[in-house]
Parts: C-alpha cells; sequence; structure tokens
C-alpha cells in the first residue's frame, strides 16, 4: 500500500471516529447555516420598544405568543374614537382629528427613538418577521419601506386567527420599485383596523434579514408540454 494510500485511510478512519462520537455535527450545521441579521427581535425592553407611533399604538414587551428569544412586542392599534376623540380646548390646532382613513401605524427609521440600526440590505434575500394575531377574525398587516431617496416599497397579507403567520418578503421585489438596499431609511409597520369595535393587538417577533442575495436562485420548473 502506498504512503497516499495509508493517509487516505487514517483520515478515514478518523472521520468514521469522529461522526460516531458527534463531532462532526458542527460542520453540517455550519453548511446548512442561513445567512441571517437581526434587525430587532425585541430582546432589549429599554432600547427595543419606542418606535415612532403618535401615540395611537400601544408598544408593550410580552413574553407571551414570542417566537424568538425570551421577548416580543405586543402591539395594539387603536380605534379612531380612542385618542383624542375630541378637540383638547387647551391646545386645540395640536389635537389630531380621526378621518374616515385613519390608521394607526409604528415606525422603525434612523430618527425614531428605536433606531433602525440595519439599513444595508442589499446582501441578503429576504425580510422576514413572526406576527401572531390572537383576534377571532382575521386581520391584515401590512409593511413598507423606503429609502433615502423617498422610493416605497409596500405589501400586505393575511393574519389568520390564533396563528402565528411567518412573513417573508423576497428583497428583489423591493429592488423592482427602484428601493436602495443599501440606503434603507425607514421600515413601517401596521395592522388595518377597519371592521373592528376593539383595539386590534398583534405580537411581532424576530423582525431579520435572510439568505443570500448572491446564492444561485433555483430555476422554475419547465411547463409540460401537452
Amino acid at each position: 500500500m502506498t504512503i497516499l494510500g495509508i493517509l487516505l485511510l487514517v483520515i478515514l478512519l478518523l472521520w468514521v471516529v469522529a461522526a460516531g462520537l458527534g463531532l462532526t455535527s458542527s460542520f453540517k450545521r455550519h453548511k446548512n447555516m442561513v445567512k441571517n441579521q437581526v434587525i430587532t427581535d425585541f430582546e432589549y425592553p429599554n432600547d427595543d420598544f419606542d418606535w415612532t407611533t403618535g401615540g395611537y399604538v400601544l408598544e408593550e414587551k410580552s413574553t407571551e405568543n414570542k417566537t424568538h428569544g425570551k421577548y416580543c412586542m405586543k402591539a395594539t392599534f387603536l380605534l379612531e374614537n380612542q385618542f383624542f376623540p375630541s378637540v383638547t380646548p387647551a391646545a386645540p390646532s395640536q389635537t389630531p382629528t380621526p378621518v374616515s382613513t385613519w390608521q394607526p401605524e409604528m415606525i422603525l427609521d434612523t430618527t425614531s427613538v428605536t433606531q433602525l440600526k440595519v439599513y444595508e440590505w442589499q446582501e441578503f434575500a429576504d425580510l422576514k418577521m413572526d406576527i401572531f394575531n390572537p383576534q377571532d377574525q382575521p386581520a391584515t398587516y401590512h409593511v413598507q419601506t423606503a429609502d433615502s431617496r423617498a422610493f416605497v416599497y409596500e405589501t400586505s397579507g393575511p393574519l389568520m386567527p390564533k396563528k402565528v403567520t411567518n412573513v417573508s418578503i423576497p428583497l428583489d421585489e423591493m429592488i423592482q420599485k427602484r428601493v436602495d438596499l443599501s440606503n434603507i431609511r425607514s421600515l413601517r409597520f401596521w395592522v388595518d383596523t377597519a371592521g373592528f369595535n376593539q383595539p386590534v393587538t398583534v405580537f411581532l417577533d424576530y423582525i431579520r434579514l435572510e439568505g443570500d442575495a448572491t446564492a444561485p436562485k433555483a430555476l422554475p420548473a419547465p411547463t409540460p408540454k401537452k
């Protein structure tokens, strides 16, 4: 047996022994690891719960319905008759007046108290977040992003009752709307309140970027010939 053959045999034996001891699992995990960047997972109560809301959304730390870590955000979107329903005599000019287009929202950007610290998204494939709807009826979420040039992308989708919805937004869709992924400046989130007679509450968690924008994309399956 040649020296090369002996070396290969030794390496093979060492690999078999390592596999038997479970030492190769870390290599498998590394190989299958998904590229990931957390935008916020609400693990820091003193820093993560000050999105801009204008007072129309209650942002609370919660351990219920979390999907990642110890905490999530319990976000309650108020109805139009629950915040300054009448003019405040002391400062009428500063009192917001609800209109037919009433829609409270949460804004995470570079000027909010809780700042958007991850604004270079071009290396990733998807924007993801987990949303639990505790209502007995479906609701609709909206997500809007904008870059430093004010190019905007918006999407929406259903939230089924009593379930977690794993939202996944391909960043390619933002590029198609001419959004500059290297300079994201705001992330807005809201839930439609139309049709509800009580405040709409959702649990929001694990907002992150995932996937590799440079990875080869799977080709669509060919259409069968008739």
